[in-house]
């Protein structure tokens, strides 16, 4: 029995023994005798200064020791019935070796005193009869004794709690010093590779080194890179673009499982949750619910950080570090590390991002310097075609007038009628040319639509023609004006037929037997103002009515994820040197600042319809 652990701190600084004081206060002392008149006598004598506690025999002496596991000093007659007192203080020593153990006698044999020195390792040997003050005197040292003992003890107690904190301090001074130097490797092995990677527009070319030090330095078994992506079905779903293994490990880069999977059907949607608000995803399968466990499972995984790669402020994808071997802590050193490593590899796709904007904004800025030498060209060769053109166009006059007299019915009299029709559309081609590609002068005006439509239709008609694309035009008639920049106006029919002669041509590389349609509408129709999304800046009357210019096309056609994409600057769905992405963007822009609204319908692999909204002023409205 461990009884110096159990006693009450509270026996540690007891009152003088001379002071008397509250019996609680003092400390436990018990005196076996088998005479009762000495048992009465030393209560009485010593009261003052313990708790006295009595006992006629060895055996009741045990009994209430071991019920008072705080009495601190044993004072026992040496001849008693049954059981001796030194057998007595040694099995009471074997109990608890730091309580006081004192002989009181009136017999000095010697094999007495021996044994009580041998078998019970007494504190002192009194003789009877006892002199109270002097015994006071052996009970008092007796019990500093006790205390010093107690107080030496809890002292070495509390000097091993120390050393146990020390140790696991040191212990964990040890971890730190660990995991700080792994964040130091790992970081310069960043600072390595970030040069290469932010100085150099192909970043890709040194990810792979840059993923080998980091894994090695980290002690994981994977390292991988995934980015998000529109799959088929308008879904965002991740693929595997980079891996390293370990060197026993064999790679998964082909491996169909990490090919445009998604969060539903790995039952991760907390982790991607995590991941578009830019927070990091760490722990082991004892961190995940049932659910979530099995596809991990099968790749092994024991360990694992999903650290997000965040290119302008969206999730381009996400790194992670798995570990295939062990259940590991991951400490706030490492993650941080892992953070840097994956802003940088934001930083450097974003960089690419930017040089491929850049990129094409100079072609476009080349594109646009080109229509403006064009649209001087065009000045000048129309004045300079121009002129040639009106003899062309006299003497065909004349050359008609000459056969109408001679012979009428001649295919020289046809001929020369056929120049002057071609010299006519000569001359209107040119004159769209100088009216397209002459600067808009910003004021807006009253015009019919149907007009800004045939200048633009002088471009594409020949080029549907070609392109065997059949064309349709559906006009209402009298149709109101609307007060627009005819100019601005050309410049978005443009584009919006260019898009749909681009897209029913690469749908027929899909379906050959395609046979290839464009219809554009021109109606007018009423609008509720609660149905307008984008609050045009007209009148407060509950109907506003539109002028509704249509392309519908049977090409491509757009998915829900494209088609919610299609007005933003530099998005483009058609292959590099096909398009720069500008052109919706500009005449969406184009179509604000005219006070109209584009609406779109699509659908993917049967064609689209762009609606363009013009508002119609209230008093050119028709009924």
């Amino acid at each position: 029995m461990k009884r110096a652990k159990e006693l009450s701190l509270k026996w540690f600084c007891p009152r003088s023994p001379y002071d008397g004081g509250n019996s609680l206060d003092k400390l436990k002392l018990l005196y076996v005798d088998d005479e009762k008149a000495n048992l009465t006598n030393f209560k009485i004598a010593f009261k003052r200064y313990f708790q006295i506690l009595t006992a006629e025999d060895g055996q009741a002496a045990l009994d209430i020791f071991k019920e008072n596991i705080d009495i601190a000093i044993v004072v026992a007659d040496q001849r008693m019935p049954v059981m001796k007192g030194v057998d007595l203080l040694a099995e009471i020593k074997n109990i608890d070796p730091d309580v006081i153990r004192i002989i009181l006698t009136a017999y000095t044999d010697t094999v007495d005193i021996i044994d009580s020195i041998n078998k019970g390792h007494i504190y002192q040997y009194v003789i009877k009869p006892w002199v109270e003050s002097d015994l006071v005197q052996v009970l008092n040292n007796a019990k500093e004794n006790y205390q010093l003992v107690k107080r030496n003890k809890k002292l070495l107690q509390e000097l091993d709690e120390k050393n146990k904190e020390l140790e696991a301090d040191i212990d964990k001074r040890r971890r730190i010093e660990a995991v700080l130097l792994k964040r130091d490797m790992v970081l310069d092995a960043i600072n390595v590779m970030a040069s290469l990677l932010l100085l150099n527009k192909d970043w890709q070319r040194y990810v792979d080194k840059l993923m080998e030090r980091m894994g090695m330095v980290m002690e994981v078994s994977r390292v991988r890179i995934f980015q998000y992506h529109i799959g088929q079905e308008g879904a965002n779903v991740v693929n595997l673009k980079f891996e390293w293994a370990n060197i026993d490990l064999e790679s998964c880069l082909d491996d169909p499982r990490l090919q445009e999977f998604s969060a539903d059907e790995t039952y991760l949607g907390r982790f991607e949750e995590m991941l578009q608000k830019g927070e990091t995803v760490y722990g082991g399968m004892n961190d995940l619910s049932d659910e979530e466990k099995p596809w991990l499972q099968q790749f092994g995984i024991v360990s694992f950080v999903i650290v997000p790669i965040m290119v302008d402020k969206k999730c381009w994808g996400f790194i992670s570090f798995s570990d295939l071997s062990r259940e590991r802590t991951w400490q706030a050193a490492e993650l941080d590390v892992l953070k840097t490593a994956a802003s940088f590899l934001g930083t450097a796709i974003e960089r690419e991002a930017l040089d491929k904007k850049i990129l094409a904004q100079q072609a476009q800025l080349a594109h646009a310097g080109r229509l403006t030498s064009l649209g001087e060209m065009a000045s000048g060769i129309g004045h300079e075609i121009h002129q040639p053109l009106t003899v062309i166009n006299l003497g065909a006059e004349t050359c008609k007038s000459y056969f109408e007299g001679c012979d009428p019915q001649s295919p020289a009299a046809e001929a020369a009628d056929e120049m002057r029709v071609q010299v006519r559309k000569i001359t209107q081609i040119i004159k769209s040319m100088q009216t397209f590609s002459r600067v808009s002068s910003g004021k807006m005006k009253k015009i019919n639509i149907i007009w800004p439509l045939h200048d633009s239709l002088v471009f594409f008609r020949e080029q549907f023609r070609q392109h065997m694309i059949e064309y349709k035009e559906v006009v209402l008639d009298d149709l109101p004006l609307v007060k627009t920049d005819s100019q601005k106006l050309e410049q978005i029919i443009v584009n919006l037929l260019s898009n749909a002669r681009y897209s029913v041509d690469k749908m027929v590389q899909i379906n050959p037997d395609l046979k290839k349609r464009i219809t554009v509408t021109l109606s007018c129709k009423n609008v509720s103002q609660q149905n307008n999304s984008e609050q045009l800046n007209q009148s407060d009357q509950p109907e506003c009515q539109f002028i509704s210019f249509e392309v519908a096309d049977n090409g491509l056609g757009m998915s829900e994820s494209v088609r919610n994409r299609c007005l933003e600057p530099f998005f483009t769905t058609k292959e590099v040197g096909e398009g720069t992405g500008l052109g919706l963007s500009v005449s969406h822009a184009i179509m604000k600042e005219l006070n109209c609204r584009l609406e779109i319908d699509s659908v993917e692999g049967e064609g689209s319809v762009f609606r363009l909204l013009i508002p119609v002023e209230e008093e050119d409205r028709i009924d």
